[in-house]
Protein backbone atom coordinates (compact mmCIF):
# COMPACT_ATOMS: atom_id res chain seq x y z
CA UNK A 1 0.00 0.00 0.00
CA UNK A 2 1.06 3.29 -0.76
CA UNK A 3 2.52 5.48 2.20
CA UNK A 4 3.55 2.09 4.05
CA UNK A 5 7.30 2.39 2.82
CA UNK A 6 9.31 2.47 6.34
CA UNK A 7 12.90 1.67 4.61
CA UNK A 8 15.73 3.76 5.63
CA UNK A 9 16.01 4.90 2.19
CA UNK A 10 12.40 6.13 2.03
CA UNK A 11 12.56 8.01 5.62
CA UNK A 12 15.55 10.23 4.65
CA UNK A 13 14.31 14.08 4.64
CA UNK A 14 14.11 15.79 1.13
CA UNK A 15 14.44 19.05 0.13
CA UNK A 16 11.22 20.49 -1.86
CA UNK A 17 12.72 20.02 -4.87
CA UNK A 18 13.78 16.33 -4.52
CA UNK A 19 10.95 15.67 -2.61
CA UNK A 20 8.85 16.76 -5.76
CA UNK A 21 11.37 14.76 -8.56
CA UNK A 22 10.81 11.51 -5.95
CA UNK A 23 7.08 11.86 -6.12
CA UNK A 24 6.46 12.23 -9.46
CA UNK A 25 8.65 9.04 -10.69
CA UNK A 26 6.84 7.05 -8.08
CA UNK A 27 3.40 8.52 -9.26
CA UNK A 28 4.54 7.69 -12.77
CA UNK A 29 5.82 4.18 -11.96
CA UNK A 30 2.57 3.68 -10.09
CA UNK A 31 0.51 5.17 -12.93
CA UNK A 32 2.28 2.28 -15.37
CA UNK A 33 1.73 -0.44 -13.23
CA UNK A 34 -1.97 0.35 -12.98
CA UNK A 35 -1.87 0.49 -17.19
CA UNK A 36 -0.33 -2.44 -17.46
CA UNK A 37 -2.81 -4.68 -15.44
CA UNK A 38 -5.36 -2.12 -16.86
CA UNK A 39 -4.33 -3.74 -20.16
CA UNK A 40 -3.77 -7.04 -19.23
CA UNK A 41 -6.87 -7.61 -18.13
CA UNK A 42 -8.59 -6.96 -21.85
CA UNK A 43 -5.62 -8.98 -23.62
CA UNK A 44 -7.20 -11.22 -26.41
CA UNK A 45 -6.29 -15.17 -25.41
CA UNK A 46 -6.80 -16.10 -28.76
CA UNK A 47 -6.51 -14.44 -32.05
CA UNK A 48 -9.77 -13.07 -34.00
CA UNK A 49 -11.13 -15.86 -36.39
CA UNK A 50 -11.18 -13.30 -39.41
CA UNK A 51 -7.22 -12.74 -38.91
CA UNK A 52 -6.40 -16.45 -38.39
Amino acid sequence: MAGDDHSLSNLRALCTWHHKQKSSREGAAAYAAKRRAIEKKFQRGEQHPGLI
